[in-house]
């Protein structure tokens, strides 16, 4: 009798561990399901605006500010395919929604030659020492790159040396000098929006990250988040 028990026990105990399991991997699988689903989505609006900036570039090859725009795009598009999975991720819809248009609201800008405020023979070169850094900041990254804001480890190295988010300070600086090289008020009114975004997606960044000790000592060392003593 008491070898009966025990060995309903058991089964009951085995039933329980695969339920357990079995919940576990459904959980694993819609993850998987959503991290799939954002970032086809992610790529697709990346690879909309690279044409549309390979297409500018077709047309006229002078316009080194759009060919710059596009390559810096092109690069997001390919760091999202590269980029591994997080350890955790800001799923919060506000948060999803102002990550995607802080990143992809760029295409929503003209492209058309407008109205040089800065003579593009100067504002390319520095749009160009722009891209250099964001290129600097996404191999310091490697493959933590990320849209949202999300936890991959903490990266301490290379450019992040300097500033804690030296991607969108170079981001950031591209876009002022393609606006100055190519003004219209449309194209102020978007950059305007998306910096404004981009601003609220670095602090909900650091909200994520600041969970982590590492990441707390890092702040302590690199005071500022963009701009050396500005911000």
């Amino acid at each position: 009798m008491l070898a009966l028990l025990m060995s309903k026990s058991d089964a009951l105990s085995r039933a329980a561990d695969n339920r357990l399991l079995s919940a576990a991997r459904k959980r694993e699988i819609l993850l998987d399901l959503r991290e799939g689903f954002f970032r086809t989505c992610a790529l697709l609006c990346a690879a909309l605006f690279v044409y549309r900036g390979v297409y500018q570039l077709i047309e006229d090859p002078t316009r080194l500010n759009a060919a710059l725009v596009a390559i810096s795009e092109i690069l997001t598009f390919t760091w999202l395919l590269l980029s591994r999975r997080p350890v955790t991720r800001d799923w919060n819809p506000l948060t999803v929604i102002v990550a995607v248009t802080a990143s992809f609201g760029v295409a929503l800008i003209s492209l058309q030659p407008g109205t040089a405020l800065v003579p593009l023979y100067v504002a390319a070169p520095l749009q160009f020492i722009a891209l250099l850094f964001v290129i600097w900041g996404k191999i310091s990254l490697g493959r933590s790159f990320a849209i949202l804001p999300a936890n991959r480890g903490v990266m301490t190295g290379g450019a992040y040396r300097l500033v804690r988010h030296p991607i969108y300070a170079g981001y950031l600086a591209g876009h002022v000098l393609f606006l100055l090289s190519a003004f219209s008020f449309h194209n102020l009114a978007v950059y305007s929006a998306i910096t404004y975004l981009q601003l609220y997606r670095v602090l909900r960044e650091e909200a994520l990250l600041a969970t982590v000790p590492e990441y707390r000592a890092y702040m302590e060392r690199v005071r500022y988040r963009l701009f050396y003593r500005l911000f």
